[in-house]
């Protein structure tokens, strides 16, 4: 019964609220005294009590300001470093352009050099809580990201092993011996002092 009257008090979830209760989520349509009931988003009906619900952590999906686009792109390993910048740039410029996209938390950088990816992660929240809006405009920008992959002759990594039957590409000796020089160069700089 505390529970109860403590999830009142904090309004920590309301009627009508979209929720995230522990792993579930679903839309609040009682909060009673000892049980609240969830409708969760298989449309079955949820009975919780109050005592249990008022230890789970519940993030109200109704209440954010924003939505989020979090996601990565793996770009096949074939992909040059000057395709690359043409795709960081131009997934930039994308979501600078966008005015329903928050400019402020918009970026994409590469973040990983993965096991068969080049991981791309874009980061940006849309101005809307609406989430049918939400998903129509994550919709758009994916489309336009696999627009810009295309434009710039590459390609987006599929899970994939490569067996090689050739011999790999040697070091190139021009830049193994310019690099050699440089460090040699650094080393005999610091022994100086």
């Amino acid at each position: 019964m505390i529970a109860g009257i403590s999830l009142v008090s904090d309004k920590a979830i309301r009627y009508g609220e979209y929720c995230k209760y522990g792993e579930a989520q679903g839309t609040v349509e009682r909060v009673g005294v000892r049980s609240t009931r969830i409708r969760g988003d298989d449309r079955t009906l949820t009975n919780i009590p109050n005592a249990a619900l008022a230890k789970m952590p519940i993030v109200s999906l109704t209440r954010r300001d924003q939505t989020l686009i979090q996601m990565v792109v793996g770009l096949r390993y074939e992909t040059t470093p000057g395709q690359l910048r043409y795709v960081l740039v131009n997934l930039r410029q994308l979501l600078q352009a966008d005015p329903r996209v928050d400019h402020q938390t918009a970026r994409v950088r590469l973040v990983k050099l993965g096991d068969s990816t080049l991981d791309i992660e874009l980061y940006a929240c849309v101005r809307t809580t609406d989430w049918a809006e939400f998903l129509g405009v994550r919709e758009q920008i994916l489309l336009r990201v696999l627009d810009i992959v295309d434009e710039a002759g590459t390609a987006i990594a599929y899970p994939s092993q490569t067996l090689y039957l050739g011999r790999d590409r040697a070091n190139d000796p021009e830049k193994a011996l310019a690099a050699e020089a440089s460090v040699a160069a650094r080393q005999d700089k610091n022994a100086r002092g």
